[in-house]
């Protein structure tokens, strides 16, 4: 039985995505994100609208709260 790939939540970034996002919930901007990861501020932006269409979320904000209330994420 072949199951399909996760479409929503946590499970469902890809692992850039997910350097992305944890690095935003922890307060980083987009740009230090970028420097961080070696990415540029295009590529940073283009990560964050997929993480947080598969979030279901708006914001860095949101991003943050998620953060805290789900640490023990991968």
């Amino acid at each position: 039985m072949v199951r399909e790939p996760a479409r929503h939540g946590w499970v469902a970034l890809t692992d850039a995505e997910a350097s992305v996002a944890r690095l935003v919930a922890q307060g980083r901007t987009n740009r230090e994100v970028a420097e961080r990861l070696f990415l540029s501020p295009h590529t940073v932006n283009s990560h964050l609208r997929n993480v947080f269409a598969k979030l279901g979320i708006r914001s860095h904000v949101e991003l943050a709260r998620l953060g805290a209330l789900d640490a023990d994420r991968p």
